[in-house]
């Protein structure tokens, strides 16, 4: 039986490694610094090591973050897949909903 596969991507990716700020909307949570696996034009994907990411989480993510930049961008979004990848490590797939909400140190 051949079983059809639907591509469901609406938009481009591109490989592209960047370091990203997340952090949950409870500021009793850390922010993580995580490598991007994938990019696209109103989401990322990205590695961790921290499972405790699932969809429906709100997360404000800065993107390309740099320490040493006196300005980064924060952005409202929501994690919409959460994978289990290999060495212990989860993928998380997260949708930008509001860009260049507030400036962040």
């Amino acid at each position: 039986m051949l079983v059809e596969t639907t591509e469901r991507r609406r938009q481009q990716r591109t490989n592209l490694s960047q370091i990203v700020r997340v952090r949950r909307f409870d500021p009793s949570w850390p922010p993580e610094y995580c490598i991007t696996l994938n990019v696209s034009q109103d989401g990322l994907y990205f590695a961790t090591s921290e499972g405790h990411y699932a969809p429906g989480v709100s997360v404000y993510v800065t993107s390309d973050f740099r320490r040493d930049s006196s300005i980064n961008y924060a952005m409202a979004a929501i994690v919409v897949r959460v994978d289990k990848l290999e060495h212990d490590k989860w993928g998380v797939a997260i949708h930008i909903y509001s860009p260049s909400l507030s400036t962040v140190q």
